[in-house]
């Protein structure tokens, strides 16, 4: 299944990530400050202090000791989605697209865009409304959909702003405006995360089009898991509560794309370029891109990858949903060296080199037994979103992570099976 991402937020209300909202209580209201939960236990402070923080080779665990394993990753309880599959989906064939989208504006007068003062466009927005705002989630099926603009169209029946794609851990091709290839070898497993976790400011929601499809919709699914449930099953544990407690550091390394040209070195050991993710050339306004975005920044050298940027960001593990009015996981292993444990050039690399690393705030090693337990509350509450060519689906950042496990192709063919 060949599919187009969407990253998108609205303008001023992207989700801020919040200093001091540990917890999953209640306590906030949108447009209300975000909720400040006291940890329990010497944790730290609760109002908004800085927590303690250390490198995590300084815990006592060397980088070497730790059990990097691979992971079991499931995605969802084969047969028992979290949620019903049809309760997502809105059928187009039911509307008349062609009136629909026949309207060209934007800046060049050559996009395409939805006719907002059509009635029947505001009958298709206040069913795809009504899905979204009750479930995280809608999938429109029997579009007749075939390019990218269409997607990036219907998309604004429901969200008419979106945002640009910068800070970004992964090396996106765009596509067109707003529209990115989803920039991950077929190969590789693709864990369960919301997006842009690792920074400030992160999308509020992202949405997929399938440009072609299998012709088993299992073999090419795209997963999404049900968070509330996900979150409740975590806090039932004690690693649950800890995560409450001390919160996460996200540590990421971004090697220099000119060392590799210089050099002829392989890329395929890279996940991304730090010229890539912050769309800039010259180091020091590279650094200031992603200091806006609330990361701490430092310069290595190393003899494999070059001039590293390494960036650190320490938050919570719990962030605010104004849907429901708590705070509900934002956090996954997908942020951690486990994620590359099936992607091709980086899997090679020991677990220490990888470039991405997650631990809890002040810098405790998270164990695989955690880092288990964690996915398999992800994966406990997965349903697949089942694709057929030109389907697009728009999730909730908040409501829900999602992920997709590999694909192999069958030899001769160029088709992409799970």
């Amino acid at each position: 299944m060949a599919s187009a991402r969407l990253a998108a937020a609205l303008p001023g209300r992207a989700l801020r990530r919040a200093p001091g909202a540990r917890g999953p209580t209640a306590g906030a209201r949108a447009g209300a400050p975000w909720p400040r939960l006291a940890p329990q236990g010497g944790g730290g402070s609760g109002s908004g202090a800085a927590w303690p923080r250390r490198s995590y080779v300084t815990t006592g665990l060397k980088d070497m000791e730790e059990d990097a394993t691979p992971l079991q990753v499931k995605y969802w309880v084969e047969g028992k989605p979290a949620v019903p599959l049809d309760s997502i989906k809105v059928d187009l064939s039911k509307y008349n697209t062609e009136k629909i989208f026949s309207v060209y504006g934007g800046e060049d007068g050559a996009t395409l865009l939805p006719d907002m003062d059509l009635a029947e466009t505001q009958r298709l927005r206040a069913h795809m409304e009504d899905v979204f705002s009750r479930i995280g989630v809608v999938h429109l099926v029997n579009t007749g959909f075939t390019s990218t603009s269409q997607f990036n169209a219907a998309t604004k029946v429901l969200m008419p702003n979106h945002m640009d794609y910068t800070g970004g851990a992964n090396r996106r091709a765009p596509i067109e405006a707003n529209v990115y290839d989803t920039g991950a070898p077929r190969e590789a497993d693709l864990q369960y995360h919301h997006e842009m976790a690792y920074v400030s400011t992160s999308c509020q929601w992202v949405a997929f089009g399938a440009i072609e499809a299998t012709h088993n919709p299992i073999k090419g699914a795209t997963f999404i898991s049900e968070n509330i449930g996900a979150t409740n099953m975590l806090l039932c544990t004690t690693f649950g509560r800890k995560l409450v407690d001390k919160g996460m550091c996200y540590v990421r390394k971004l090697p220099d794309e000119k060392y590799f040209v210089d050099n002829d070195r392989d890329p395929s050991i890279v996940y991304n370029f730090w010229q890539t993710s912050t769309g800039c050339t010259d180091m020091w306004e590279a650094q200031e891109v992603m200091e806006r975005k609330g990361l701490e920044v430092e310069w290595q050298n190393s003899a494999v990858f070059g001039r590293y940027m390494v960036t650190k960001y320490y938050v919570d593990t719990f962030e605010y949903d104004p849907f429901n009015d708590r705070n509900t996981l934002f956090a996954s292993v997908a942020d951690d060296y486990a994620w590359f444990d099936s992607w091709p050039g980086v899997q090679k690399l020991p677990h220490w080199e990888r470039p991405l690393k997650l631990t809890f705030g002040d810098g405790e090693v998270i164990n695989r037994e955690q880092k288990q337990l964690w996915v398999d509350c992800y994966d406990t509450h997965g349903l697949p979103i089942l694709w057929s060519k030109g389907d697009l689906a728009i999730i909730c950042n908040y409501r829900t992570a999602h992920g997709r496990p590999r694909r192999r192709s069958l030899a001769g063919t160029g088709a992409s099976w799970a």
